[in-house]
């Protein structure tokens, strides 16, 4: 297998590696703005699941009694228990989601590929494209990504329960009806909500870090786990700003495109609601006709919903672009101080300058 990494030392790096944090992230700031970061970047998002989040504010959500016809009245006993059928349903969306999750992880790999090495070296030469990694590279990068995620597939699970307990305790016995069930399920279970985003930031981390070492040092899969934990123990501060600035970034920028989308749709919503006429006069005299305008209005309403979705899917793809060259600054610098022979606390080296590796 050959297994090629973007050399640090080359002069057409354009990470300033070795500089303040500040400095480095003004530097992350300037990515995404031109080229096809941006586009690439959103690819990833949306395939990672962004395009669920994007989609969500136009998705009216169903009754309990739409959720009861759709699942099948068969899926619950008359004391509430589950019933096989139901765990049938449920494997076969365990099994679709299986399917997402590769699919995700292989094009994601390639996304990932391709913005560090953009990252690392923005000038590209004129006439040449990037060229695609190498298919065992990119199965390593899944792997990375599948084993990093297992912690989270803990957390999920254990909070599974704890949701649905919260769920059906609602549904018998609503806590307060002027709230929705939604929020009042989040607040019975909070325990749980912060268990799985403590574990999602511990597992993003943990993978953005072995990712990068993997594809700029050509550490194997669990050297790069392993890296990346050192990393983290290393250098906490860096690594805990990195993720706390740039994640906050990625998700003000989901929220904002989440709320206009919804605002949006509320306004097609209205447009289509409306039952009187909108009656205008066009023209003057004997040649003046009277129309209905409704259909105008929903178009208008319409077309400003598809700008809402097209600038909220621009901010999120900046957004990515954005956060996955910070964590591409962060390892690009720890491996140039080390490789320099020496770490921000002054210890020796023991990692290798990158360079093209073999098996």
């Amino acid at each position: 297998m050959v297994v090629r990494a973007v050399p640090l030392a080359d002069s057409s790096t354009d990470v300033p590696a070795g500089s303040s944090w500040p400095g480095r992230m003004r530097h992350v700031a300037t990515f995404g703005l031109g080229g096809d970061a941006a586009v690439v970047a959103l690819a990833g998002f949306l395939v990672r699941g962004g395009i669920a989040l994007l989609a969500l504010p136009g998705v009216v959500l169903p009754s309990i009694i739409g959720v009861a016809g759709a699942v099948g009245i068969s899926s619950f006993a008359i004391d509430g228990s589950p019933t096989a059928r139901l765990f049938m349903i449920v494997t076969v969306a365990i099994g679709a989601a299986l399917v997402w999750l590769a699919v995700a992880g292989f094009v994601g790999s390639l996304v990932d590929v391709w913005l560090i090495e953009a990252a690392v070296d923005r000038e590209l030469p004129a006439g040449r494209r990037r060229t695609m990694p190498e298919a065992g590279l990119v199965m390593d990068l899944v792997a990375i990504r599948g084993i990093t995620l297992l912690p989270l597939t803990a957390a999920l699970a254990w909070a599974g329960t704890r949701v649905y307990s919260a769920a059906y305790a609602e549904l018998i016995t609503p806590s307060n009806l002027v709230v929705p069930i939604f929020v009042r399920v989040i607040e019975s279970a909070a325990d749980a909500v912060v268990a799985i985003v403590a574990a999602w930031l511990v597992t993003e981390t943990i993978a953005a870090l072995a990712v990068r070492r993997m594809v700029l040092a050509g550490d194997g899969a669990w050297t790069a786990i392993v890296g990346a934990l050192l990393h983290v123990a290393r250098r906490p501060v860096s690594t805990v700003l990195t993720l706390v600035t740039w994640t906050s970034v990625s998700v003000l920028a989901t929220a904002a495109a989440m709320a206009a989308t919804a605002t949006a749709f509320g306004w097609c919503l209205f447009a289509a609601r409306i039952a009187d006429p909108i009656a205008m006069t066009l023209g003057v005299g004997p040649l003046a006709t009277t129309r209905d305008f409704r259909p105008v209005v929903f178009g208008l309403a319409a077309l400003v919903l598809t700008a809402a979705w097209l600038a909220g899917a621009a901010i999120s793809g900046i957004a990515s672009a954005w956060r996955s060259a910070a964590w591409t600054s962060e390892v690009a610098d720890s491996l140039s101080r080390r490789s320099a022979g020496h770490d921000a606390a002054g210890a020796p080296a023991e990692f290798p300058a990158p360079a093209t590796t073999e098996d």
